[in-house]
């Protein structure tokens, strides 16, 4: 294989990558499907605020039980 032959290989190859990587990247990121359902929002907020409480009652329980004496 000629030193030209890798050349064109590897324009050739890089050439692909640049074409697939603007389909998969996009020049615009993907419009957000919001909801429209009411009801999915709340679920959603009250999910968010649940996890939070549980996570700090997770640190809580971890620090009271591993750290404190």
């Amino acid at each position: 294989m000629s030193k030209n032959d890798r050349e064109a290989e590897a324009k050739a190859a890089l050439e692909r990558l640049h074409q697939q990587s603007e389909r998969l990247l996009g020049a615009e990121p993907p419009p957000r499907d919001e909801p429209d359902d009411k009801i999915e929002i709340l679920g959603k907020r009250i999910a968010r605020v649940l996890s939070m409480i549980i996570m700090a009652g997770l640190i809580f329980y971890l620090w009271r039980t591993y750290f404190s004496g």
